[in-house]
Formats: C-alpha cells, structure tokens, sequence
C-alpha cells in the first residue's frame, strides 16, 4: 500500500508590497476578493481520483496547514503556479532529502518542463488525465520517466473524466468550491497561456457528467459557494441553458468566470437568477482604447469596449452582481489610467473588483515582447503575483504604477464606497427576488 502526499504549495497570493498587502489584508469589504484566491486545488484532487484504490492519498493546502516533513510518503506530488514555484522548488529538495519521489505538474511546469526537471524527479507535462495513467503503470513496474507528455496532438475530451476527489477537502474550511466544466480558450491574450495550455478550442463534459459533480459537491458541503473555474462557463449557450434549468433544483449558489456577451440573452441571464448564480468575473483588462488594441489577437475585448457600460447595467439589473477585472500599467497607459479606471469602477457601481499590473508570466506573448525590449526586471517567480511590478512600464515610473494601484484600491474600498456599493447591491437583490417571483407565478399558472 502506497502513501502519497498531494500538496498545493503557499504563495504569495496578494503581493510582496508591503503596503498593498497591509491594505488588502486589514480593509473592510474584500471578502469576495480574498474568496476568488482561496479556492481548492482542483487539479490535484482531480488526479488523486487516478491513482489505484488502495493507495492512501492525503491532500495538503499549504495555505491552510503546515506540511509534516517526518511524515513518511512514498511519492509527493505538487501543482503549482508561477508565484507558487519556488516555494514549491523548495518543499520537493526537502522531500528529495528524504529519498521520497517528487512528481510536480501544473501550469508552469508545463511550460517550462526543462526548469521543473532541474528540481523534481518526474515532471507532467499538460494534462494530467493524458499522462497520469502511464505515469502510474511504469510506477508500479519500477520504470518510471523523468517527464511525461502526451505527444499524440489530441486534447482530452472529458469522455473518460474521472470524479475529483471532494472527499479530500473535508476539514478545510474553503469559502468557495470549484469544479470545471471546459477546457480551451480561442482568444489568446498576450497576458495569458491558456490557450497554449489547453487548446484555443473548447471541450465540455456533458450536463448529465456536471450535474452528477454538482450533487456530489452539494451533498458533502451543503452550504458551499460553488465557482465555476472554466475561462469561460457561459459559451455553449443551449447547453448551458438547459444545464440551467436543471440547477435550479438543485438550491445552490453559483459564481463563474464569463465575458460581457452575456448581457444580450434575457433568457440565459433570467435562467443564471433561477438557478443560483450570484456574481460573475469578467475581464475588462482596459478602460482605455489604445491599450485594448492586440490585446487579445482578434481584438474581440476591443470591440465590446464601447458597450461595457450597457453592459455591466445589464447583467446587474437581473440581480447578478458583476466583479471585473483590470489591467493597469499596460503599454499604452499613462499615469490617468489609475483615474479613468477608478472612475469607471465606480460609475458601474461593481460589485467587486481585482486591479493587477502587466506580469510577464512564462509561456505568454507578452513575456516575449518584454523579454525583447529588455523591460523585465525581475526574474524571482515569487514575485509574479500580478500585484509586485516586474516591468518596466512604458509611459510612467515604476513607483508611479505602484502608487496608482495601492490609490485605486484605497479609493474603491474606503467606507463610503463600500456602503454605495451594499445600497446598489441591496436594490438588485430586490431584482433578484422579483425574476424569482415571476417564474413562480409563471409556473402556478401553467
């Protein structure tokens, strides 16, 4: 019987900014913030569900506990992101001390595989559903690879998923569950890989895999906030749409990642109210036109700039708060953009908000134009939390974006704003139970 130890290794999920995090961490109405960074590691529980039945795996969430080191395993396996990395580099050398074998994957190993070796025995290369089960017979026959990746050109379909293993969970006290229903992004923005991970085509399990996933998920953490980790949840809209219908009998909350488009469907908007859905994320990146352009490669967040306004208004006025996301520092900005995107937060009344700057993560477009004009000045992984400057930025000061973005996080949460925002909130709950009350009353007289 095998013992193997599954750890999501701490980061520095706030930033190194002293006075940044000081904010972060003590203002009042961050909790929607901190709920999106405090989530589960779903890769890792999903490839605990691969591993033979009568091995003993334990989950470990360093953000949550501290790591036994006198703890005997057979294996430990680690998923991290990038300003996860070193630390993870450092908990694999101590297991390595011990003549315990280290497996890591995730999304920075898999890009950057040749630096991963470097420090652990075995890494994964893409996903894991594709090279875990191989992974695990050449394990047990005593020939395991150094790296595995599945060079066969094909994506996993989600035929064969297997269920997350939620049972790991028990004893931490997450404020959000996460589950995934697609893999795949067409858009390719210069700031982000995912495209390059997962494929620019989407893939979706079917509703009847979802819907068992969310009833098991509801079963064992009845009063869960449930996010749907997906770049995009809402995209197959008849899909969707009839998974909708059949959520709303299920009486849970919901939140989820998703673009603007949403706003020009009444119905799946009156359906996301029925079913549970509480906020979504949506990334704006850009209130300023010049700093859109080639953002992403079709332009598409270009084109929708001018509607966001009607937009936001929109998907609100069904009582679904909207918490967008913004990108200040891009090449193209200037020391207005920190008021241009205060006043624009504001004006829209969100519901919550994540400002971040340019971070040249490893893997992406925007990491090679950098890297070509000389402007990154750091190479520490831990410092790539989206909130510590690692560029030079282009029109304004280094310590002028830093200010910029600790003003535009004081300005949008002191407590008259936070006091306008729960009014506005308050008022579309009213919404909320009135769409609520119609489809009751549409029913009664059916």
């Amino acid at each position: 019987m095998k013992k193997i130890a599954l750890i999501s290794p701490k980061g520095n999920a706030f930033g190194k900014n002293k006075k940044l995090l000081a904010f972060l961490e003590e203002t009042n109405g961050m909790e929607s913030f901190r709920a999106l960074w405090t989530g589960p590691n779903l890769g890792l529980i999903t490839i605990a569900a691969l591993f033979p039945e009568d091995w003993i795996v334990e989950y470990i969430d360093e953000n949550y506990t501290t790591i036994d080191y006198d703890k005997e395993y057979d294996m430990v396996c680690i998923s991290a992101m990038t300003q996860q990395i070193v630390n993870a580099y450092q908990i694999i050398e101590k297991f390595k001390s011990q003549n315990v074998l280290t497996v890591i994957g995730g999304i920075h190993a898999t890009v950057l595989p040749d630096e991963a070796a470097q420090h652990a025995d075995v890494v994964m290369v893409g996903e894991g559903e594709r090279t875990w089960p191989q992974f695990i017979s050449d394990y047990e026959c005593g020939n395991v690879k150094r790296a595995y990746k599945d060079d066969s050109g094909k994506r996993f379909q989600f035929e064969n998923h297997v269920m997350p293993r939620y049972d790991l969970l028990k004893g931490y006290n997450y404020p959000i569950i996460t589950l995934q229903t697609t893999r795949g992004c067409p858009h390719d923005c210069s700031f982000c890989c995912a495209s390059k991970v997962f494929g620019s085509g989407y893939r979706r399990k079917s509703n009847t895999d979802i819907l068992q996933e969310l009833d098991l998920i509801k079963k064992m953490f009845p009063d869960a906030l449930i996010l749907f980790a997906d770049d995009n949840f809402l995209v197959h809209r008849k899909e969707c749409k009839n998974l909708l219908k059949e959520m709303m009998e299920l009486d849970i909350r919901w939140l989820a990642q998703t673009d603007v488009s949403i706003s020009q469907d009444d119905e799946l908007l009156e359906l996301m109210v029925l079913s549970g859905c509480q906020w979504v994320v949506i990334g704006f990146e850009s209130v300023h036109f010049d700093s859109l352009y080639q953002l992403d490669n079709k332009n598409w967040k270009l084109k929708q700039l001018s509607g966001y306004d009607q937009a936001i208004e929109k998907i609100q006025s069904f009582g679904i708060g909207v918490y967008g996301t913004f990108i200040v520092g891009l090449d193209e900005d200037d020391i207005n953009v920190f008021e241009e995107t205060e006043n624009f937060i504001k004006q829209n009344k969100l519901y919550g908000v994540n400002v971040t700057v340019p971070t040249p993560l490893p893997g992406t477009r925007l990491r090679d134009k950098l890297k070509e004009e000389d402007r990154i000045l750091v190479d520490d992984w831990s410092c790539y939390t989206f909130w510590d400057v690692t560029i030079q930025p282009k029109k304004m000061r280094i310590n002028e974006l830093e200010e910029g973005l600790l003003r535009i996080y004081k300005n949008i949460f002191d407590d008259s704003q936070i006091y306008q925002r729960l009014v506005h909130m308050r008022q579309l709950a009213k919404s909320r139970i009135q769409i609520m009350k119609n489809s009751k009353q549409r029913e009664g007289v059916l």
